[in-house]
């Protein structure tokens, strides 16, 4: 298997955890507020599809986030994805609706799918600007994975605290 077949597996099936994650998700436990200092789990999934915009029309292509070009801060009621330069305080505050974020989720998934369906083997080595450390294409891809992973962990649990179940295992 060549490396750009794997990492669109890798992605396929990020997915499918992700959406086994946010599967029975309603309003009300997205806006429910953990006791501590833990977030709502709409914040943290708009941190998390937020960085993933980011991360890939920013970092990898240059451009400006989905969130920028297609209008998301009106859908949403935010004017910044918390983290990477947007607000935690405006985020946590804020009532979000899980339709607008599952559609924002959607149209960031479509955008990742399309630009890794671009990709070419020799992508992969071309250098990254990461937060002033250059690292291959392929790391940050990782990273980008490796980042939507932990906060669907940090949602499951919420969940399960709300007496949902969190993952499916």
């Amino acid at each position: 298997m060549d490396s750009i077949t794997y990492l669109q597996q890798q992605f396929t099936a990020l997915r499918r955890q992700v959406n086994t994650t946010l599967a029975d998700l309603t309003d009300e436990k997205l806006n429910w507020t953990p006791p501590g200092q833990a977030n709502k789990i709409g914040v943290t999934l708009l941190r998390t599809v937020g960085g993933e915009d980011w991360m890939i029309s920013t970092w990898l292509q240059g451009k400006p986030p989905l969130w920028e070009t297609r209008g998301w801060a009106a859908k949403i009621g935010v004017a910044t994805p918390p983290g990477g330069g947007g607000s935690w305080d405006e985020a946590r505050q804020a009532t979000l609706e899980l339709a607008s974020l599952m559609a924002f989720q959607e149209a960031v998934c479509e955008a990742t799918s399309a630009y890794l369906a671009t990709l070419t083997p020799e992508d992969l080595d071309r250098p990254v600007d990461v937060f002033g450390s250059e690292r291959p294409l392929a790391t940050v891809l990782i990273i980008v994975e490796s980042h939507i992973l932990g906060h669907m962990g940090e949602i499951a649990a919420l969940k399960g605290v709300q007496g949902a179940k969190g993952l499916p295992y």
